[in-house]
């Protein structure tokens, strides 16, 4: 059994060492893809003497894919695509409310509010049947491609009283990793900028 503290310092691994369950561990299978699709706006904006805004992107559409693991080791895919088209469909504002959201927000904050609701299958497909065994309730989100510009585009929809944000695990330039809790639950998801990591 090897020792490391990556291994010893995580709550699941812990207990089922600590029990001798360890034959009972399952790795977590489950997590959602997400990816945007942007356009550049040409601004051409003084914003000082010495500094002018050439543009700036707007977001066109996000794609994601949510990955439901089944016991029998198949995946279960569901697949979403939203546009700024969305917000002009006549149930949109009808969807909003469903999910208790501000009547001004975008397709992105949709999308994340339905994301956090599918965490929560998502972490019910992974947790385990013994509920003494512990087990975070966080699903992790991963973005490809652009992650410098997507964690931009992702700002102003993680800016909402609906959830919290967590510390970003990031360097200069570069989100690597955030969190997001929701405030009606205790589903958390961690986005993580596959480019970034490493």
């Amino acid at each position: 059994m090897p020792i490391c503290p990556a291994i010893l310092g995580h709550p699941t691994t812990e207990y089922l060492m600590a029990y001798g369950l360890m034959d009972q561990f399952k790795a977590q299978r489950g997590f959602i893809t997400y990816n945007f699709e942007a356009l550049r706006d040409q601004v051409m904006k003084n914003l000082s003497d010495q500094t002018t805004l050439l543009s700036q992107l707007s977001k066109l559409s996000i794609a994601s894919t949510e990955v439901y693991p089944n016991n029998d080791k198949s995946y279960e895919l569901v697949k979403r695509c939203y546009s700024i088209f969305e917000e002009l469909a006549n149930d949109f504002q009808e969807q909003l409310e469903n999910y208790k959201l501000p009547s001004n927000s975008s397709f992105v904050l949709l999308l994340l509010a339905q994301t956090f609701e599918s965490a929560e299958q998502i972490y019910q497909c992974m947790k385990y049947v013994d509920e003494n065994i512990p087990f975070g309730r966080c699903v992790k989100v991963l973005g490809w491609n652009s992650s410098r510009f997507d964690i931009s585009l992702l700002w102003d929809a993680l800016d909402c009283e609906l959830w919290t944000i967590g510390i970003p695990i990031c360097d200069h330039n570069n989100t690597k990793s955030i969190t997001v809790a929701y405030k009606k639950s205790d589903v958390k998801l961690q986005f993580i900028y596959a480019e970034n990591l490493f």
